[in-house]
């Protein structure tokens, strides 16, 4: 035989063998279907959970006491899995069940009376994830638990909440359908009482998408019962609302560039409370167009009407803004604007018109390598119309947000009167007055604040502190005159070695409106300085507020400093404090300061300690409160440890009255894995 010719023969058959080789290999399989499966064997778990309490309320010279003590061993058990296949269904199921045994002793005016009995804990999570890697999929859940938590108000509440519901979504390039539906039910105590909220929701979005824009269709409904008992009465009052709203919007963007963005948007909502209806519709239009790219241009427009019957309410916004960089340190948006609005009652009507220029510069200038200058100016000339009818003026879902740091929220118009107010966050809750916010008159404009500490319907309701209201009311403050009014905020600002800050504000408003007229002229001052450093941040700040319908003086300052000690531990001091002072309305202050101290001491062992206080003294009413908390969390191998201690104080006096609050508790949680 040829030895080339063999040669070539066993080139081309190895050739040959290596193409057909991932052909003759056995295929690869996806996992087989198994109509029930459980990824690894079931974890289990033992434990042991203590909770005391002992709490002291004095009320002047009366005294009473509350101890509880509850010893609950527990078993949990969690796993997951798949049903016929991961694809289609997946679960998750952990939870924790025990039955334990629970004291509580009770003393008031020389009596004692002790409860012995057995309560159930039941903590527990469940998960189902069905189709969860297709376009439309499914996943529904069920959840318990029983807690604490800190709201930020310095009292701990104790939480029993139940929760179930659901999300239904399907997505692809051209639309996204999703839906979540569910039911809650809370249960906060506190020093301030009880609140429990029950919550029955559903929610839809709709988005048909486009190379361009996109159309969006939304549609929200829930309904909340809440049942609040404070903590100086035993009757307890329950209120509902019902809120439900839809909205379609849709947004494009057109030209060669895509430099013109149009958006369109319209929706109606509905909030029932005690007996009362809230309609509101609106619909606004916002185009911007980017001419170059120094050179803008916005145009808005904004109708609204609302309708708590017997009133009404209706108003339009329009306005066109172009904004020109000239320079990179300067920037300049002249603007033309007007407004309509219109109000109408039984016993009144009343329109206002008011249209004019406008005229915002922004300035930002590096002064050599140590120093920044920014100054700011926005002024406004106003034609106003006013014409009435009547004695008082409706105003309808006045929107506002109150702070549990007590900075001054006032209604917008003068002469208001008191009884007329309602305040309504905007979920649709209805708050009460003492109990949730106060109203306190200053000159001709009316407070209002939340009250401190926040109430146990409030506090679950804070975010960051803070808390948006709609307010209704009614005010004397009706006019018939035609007026201008002028308009300028100013601000400046150094900012040095990129460590110091001196700034500075000056807000005006003037107007020449007949004698009579129920219209605000005001000077506002602040100046404050600020200073940052690495770990360290202060600042301080005094405002003159002098209007011809309230007058302040207000001092606000802080210090905040953050330490990362080292790699396993940090420490937190903050401190502020503010001083307002109020034209023949008395002075309102507060102090606050908070810690926190965390440490990793081990790789198993982590310790923290918290603490802080805060006073507040508004019109000769004092509220002192205190809180201090350290625990210990330590986790080996399948063993868990939580412990804790926590403390809590709250002193409030007004004139001869006054009541005292102190709570302590102990916590230790103990888990073993299997």
């Amino acid at each position: 035989m040829n030895f080339l010719a063999v040669h070539r023969f066993r080139r081309l058959a190895s050739l040959f063998l290596l193409g057909t080789m991932p052909w003759l290999a056995p295929p690869a399989w996806a996992e087989d279907p198994m109509w029930f499966k459980l990824n690894g064997l079931p974890e289990v778990s033992t434990g042991v959970e203590v909770d005391g309490s002992w709490e002291n309320n004095r009320i002047g010279g009366a005294n009473s006491t509350y101890d509880h003590l509850f010893i609950t061993p527990l078993v949990g058990l969690r796993t997951s899995g798949s049903i016929y296949h991961p694809n289609l269904l997946t679960f998750d199921l952990d939870g924790d069940l025990g039955w334990g045994w629970d004291r509580s002793t009770s003393t008031s005016s020389g009596t004692s009376q002790t409860q012995k009995g057995s309560q159930f804990v039941n903590r527990y999570l469940t998960q189902v994830n069905l189709l969860e890697t297709k376009p439309y999929n499914a996943s529904f859940f069920a959840a318990g638990d029983h807690t604490h938590e800190d709201y930020g108000s310095f009292d701990s509440f104790t939480v029993d909440s139940s929760r179930y519901g659901g999300r239904v979504n399907w997505d692809n390039s051209t639309f996204s359908l999703n839906t979540d539906f569910g039911y809650r039910n809370e249960s906060n105590s506190g020093f301030t009482g009880t609140s429990e909220i029950s919550e029955t929701y559903f929610n839809f979005v709709g988005i048909q998408k486009r190379p361009s824009g996109l159309t969006t269709l939304t549609y929200h409904i829930n309904q909340f019962d809440n049942t609040l008992n404070s903590s100086n009465s035993p009757s307890s009052t329950t209120s509902t609302s019902l809120n439900q709203s839809v909205g379609l919007s849709d947004s494009e963007s057109f030209g060669q560039r895509k430099q013109i963005n149009a958006t369109t948007g319209v929706s109606y909502s509905q909030a029932e409370f005690t007996g009362q209806r809230l309609e509101a519709v609106n619909a606004n239009e916002n185009i911007s167009i980017n001419h170059n790219p120094k050179l803008d241009s916005y145009l808005m427009m904004n109708f609204g009407t609302y309708q708590l019957d017997p009133a009404t309410a209706n108003n339009f916004q329009g306005s066109y803004t172009v904004r020109h960089q000239l320079f990179d340190s300067l920037v300049t948006s002249p603007d033309v604007h007007g407004s309509y609005q219109e109000n109408s009652s039984t016993s009144s009507s009343s329109t206002t018109s008011r249209y004019g220029p406008g005229l915002a510069v922004n300035y930002t200038k590096r002064l050599q390598s140590w120093a920044r200058r920014t100054v700011g100016s926005a002024n406004v000339a106003d034609h106003v119309d006013e014409n009435s009818s009547g004695s008082t003026a409706t105003v309808i879902a006045e929107p506002h947000v109150l702070s549990v740091s007590q900075t001054p929220v006032f209604l917008n118009q003068p002469n208001v009167i008191a009884s007329s107010i309602q305040v309504i966050t905007t979920g649709g809750i209805l708050l009460t007055e003492g109990p949730d916010y106060q109203t306190i008159p200053s000159g001709n404009l009316t407070r209002i604040q939340l009250t401190v500490p926040v109430s146990a319907l409030v506090a679950p309701l804070l975010v960051n502190g803070n808390l948006p209201v709609l307010v209704n009311y009614q005010s004397d403050s009706l006019n018939n005159a035609a007026y201008e009014q002028f308009t300028s905020n100013n601000q400046i600002r150094l900012d040095m070695f990129g460590k110091y800050g001196v700034y500075g504000r000056w807000n005006w408003s003037g107007n020449n409106a007949p004698p009579g007229t129920v219209v605000e002229s005001l000077t506002d001052l602040v100046g404050g300085a600020d200073y940052y450093w690495n770990w360290f941040r202060a600042g301080a700040e005094y405002e003159d507020y002098n209007s011809n319908f309230s007058q302040y003086q207000a001092v606000r300052a802080y210090q905040n400093c953050n330490f990362h000690l080292d790699d396993r531990s940090t420490l937190s001091l903050n401190f502020s404090q503010s001083y307002y002072s109020y034209a023949n309305d008395g002075t309102q202050t507060q102090f606050l300061f908070l810690s926190r101290y965390n440490v990793q001491l081990l790789a198993s062992l982590a310790l923290y300690v918290e603490g802080g206080a805060s006073s507040l003294n508004v019109l000769g009413s004092e509220t002192i409160q205190g809180a201090a908390r350290t625990g210990l969390n330590w986790s080996r191998g399948k063993i868990s440890v939580r412990t804790g201690y926590e403390y809590n104080n709250q002193y409030t006096s007004t004139g001869s009255w006054s009541q005292e609050l102190v709570k302590n508790r102990f916590f230790l949680y103990l888990k073993r894995t299997f």
